[in-house]
């Protein structure tokens, strides 16, 4: 973090979790990226790897706080979200390199009236069949540069995403148990907030969760998404646990409309299917049990000692 009397004009929140092969350049990059700009990077990290340590290195140890591991990104990018000062929040995971563009294309879409808008999310080399799986089942939908500003859209990715500092403190604090990006956006919309996608603020997946842990992850996403569709009542408990089987078989197929004019992304998202099918298998039994059960407990306050 920047030690500047001034307040910084972005705080940026990087969730860890497992992130030793991609922490380093993911610092690095966002440092570039930050360049000449009043800013604090914050690190929260719930890894068994030597995440932390790398992380320390690049930022004093100041910047970095511990979480037990297996709390939640959502729990994680909370705690940060909480000690954040400026008026831009910045949100991502230490998976992820950042072009040289990236902060600043972000600003500017805010600048632009938006409570929270968000790059494209590209694949790195190097990177696993499994890190495959996980991205095309989490970022699909934001594969395609966007021609400059394109407003008015459901959802972004908070993985790769700026957000009003006022706005997203505010719903931390009323929610107490993270920041879950779904429940943030039908906030924004409800009270007449936008929403945007925005080019030049490409951010790309790299080397990231061991298949255990995203596959324990994705049960207790699947849980808490469930658990909250519920007691909105977006959706009834029966209507949850009975399309549960079905799930992952539309997530493959809505994946497959995206990829499969693209020969790279499709010859990598065939090699991953199978892997694909288990993790959102485990997210659809996830949310059949949070709709009956409830959520899991949030692991968001309790501190690791240094």
């Amino acid at each position: 973090m920047n030690e500047r009397a001034e307040k910084p004009d972005v705080s940026v929140i990087i969730a860890s979790v497992e992130s030793a092969h991609s922490i380093a350049r993911c610092i690095e990059s966002v440092t570039v990226a930050l360049t000449g700009l009043r800013s604090e990077v914050v690190v929260v990290d719930a890894s068994s790897d030597a995440s932390a340590s790398i992380a320390v290195n690049a930022l004093g140890s100041a910047a970095v706080m511990r979480r037990p591991v297996g709390t939640l990104t959502p729990e994680l990018w909370a705690v940060g979200i909480a000690r954040s000062t400026a008026p831009v929040v910045v949100l991502s995971t230490g998976h992820f390199t950042m072009q040289p563009s990236w902060i600043r294309s972000l600003v500017a879409g805010l600048r632009d009236g938006q409570t929270g808008v968000a790059g494209r999310i590209d694949l790195a080399e190097e990177t696993t069949i499994t890190d495959w799986a996980v991205f095309y089942l989490r970022y699909s939908e934001f594969l395609r540069e966007p021609g400059g500003v394109q407003k008015g859209v459901a959802g972004i990715p908070a993985d790769n995403a700026a957000y009003d500092g006022e706005a997203i403190r505010r719903f931390v604090t009323a929610a107490d148990d993270g920041f879950w990006e779904v429940e943030f956006h039908r906030q924004v919309h409800a009270s007449g907030g936008s929403l945007a996608m925005v080019s030049g603020a490409t951010a790309r997946y790299g080397r990231s969760f061991p298949f255990r842990t995203i596959a324990a992850h994705r049960f207790r996403h699947g849980r808490h998404s469930g658990a909250w569709r519920v007691a909105r009542k977006i959706r009834s408990v029966p209507a949850v646990v009975l399309a549960s089987p079905l799930v992952p078989f539309a997530l493959a197929a809505r994946t497959w409309r995206r990829v499969r004019s693209t020969t790279g992304h499709r010859s990598r998202f065939l090699r991953a299917l199978p892997q694909f099918l288990a993790l959102a298998s485990l997210w659809a039994v996830g949310e059949a049990v949070g709709a009956l059960s409830g959520a899991p407990a949030s692991r968001r306050t309790a501190p690791v000692p240094a």
